[in-house]
């Protein structure tokens, strides 16, 4: 049997066939001998069938219920004891030769916490996932927001999008999209993983800050780039999202930021994020009132 030196975790919930073409771009990305395990947060699209079936290096777990992002990469991780792990959305196509990027990079550099690609959208826009860590003014000046969306060349936006001046090296930032990270397993053992209170969305910010927090850097390695069609792995109504979304927000916010109980930094943050998710929930409503397409994933929710 041949030991491997990559362990792919890819968490699928009704992603159809792009966990398929996700599995199938890795032949060209990755040259070592690698392992995929994929993580099924109960299913019905009948994909795994598919997976079994095409790919004889693919393992799948198979869950009763859909677990959440962060438990069930955990459990992938597990899985393996592969000296790297490449965490993956199902929703990506990785460009030829780019996770070897990653490894060369990750093996060569101590200290590193994490190394994780330029992310792109299909048409071949950056999706700015190399950030500063969140504070208040991410709501105004985060890569989702109106005014960034308006006006992306702001200073302010551009100081939140820490890779927008980095050019082609490789450069330390806060933290990344969970949709593409590479992991050492030292930084698995280190750090325990991503933190399962997180059901979707902020566990990779919050893991990236427990990196830093003990010493590991944050890397962005431009010279490995992978399409990220970004939203492709989500399913079920805007209202649940939006909910898990500010739920993590004010996770993140009250670890890090007011970790006090008494602190009213906390209670303001909870009232605001609480004003912010009615009104997206309210918005959601009526537009399904009035669209004859239905319910939409609002694009400021979108990983």
């Amino acid at each position: 049997m041949v030991e491997v030196t990559l362990c792919v975790v890819i968490v699928t919930y009704n992603s159809g066939d792009d966990v398929v073409r996700c599995v199938e771009a890795l032949e060209d990305a990755v040259s070592c001998p690698y392992a995929v395990v994929v993580v099924d947060n109960a299913s019905s699209d009948g994909v795994v069938d598919v997976l079994v079936d095409r790919f004889s290096n693919v393992r799948v777990i198979q869950m009763t219920e859909n677990v959440g992002f962060a438990r069930a990469v955990n459990v992938g991780m597990r899985a393996s004891e592969a000296p790297f792990v490449l965490v993956l959305n199902p929703d990506t196509i990785a460009s030829p030769a780019s996770i070897d990027v990653l490894l060369r990079f990750a093996a060569d550099n101590d200290g590193l916490g994490l190394a994780a690609p330029r992310l792109f959208y299909p048409d071949g826009r950056d999706q700015g996932t190399a950030r500063s860590f969140p504070t208040a003014a991410a709501g105004i000046f985060g890569r989702r927001s109106p005014l960034t969306r308006r006006f992306p060349g702001n200073r302010w936006s551009r100081r939140f999008l820490s890779g927008s001046d980095a050019g082609d090296e490789p450069f330390v930032c806060d933290w990344v999209s969970g949709a593409c990270m590479l992991i050492p397993r030292r930084t698995i053992e280190e750090t325990g993983g991503f933190d399962e209170r997180y059901f979707l969305f902020w566990e990779d910010a919050d893991w990236c800050h427990r990196m830093a927090n003990r010493g590991l850097k944050v890397w962005t390695v431009p010279g490995s780039v992978v399409v990220h069609k970004e939203g492709g792995s989500r399913s079920g109504w805007p209202t649940s999202v939006i909910k898990h979304f500010h739920r993590g927000a004010y996770l993140y916010w009250k670890t890090f930021e007011a970790p006090q109980v008494w602190n009213p930094l906390r209670w303001i943050a909870a009232g605001a994020l609480g004003a912010r998710a009615l009104t997206l929930i309210t918005i959601n409503k009526l537009s399904v009132r009035t669209s004859p397409r239905g319910p939409s994933t609002s694009p400021l929710l979108q990983r």
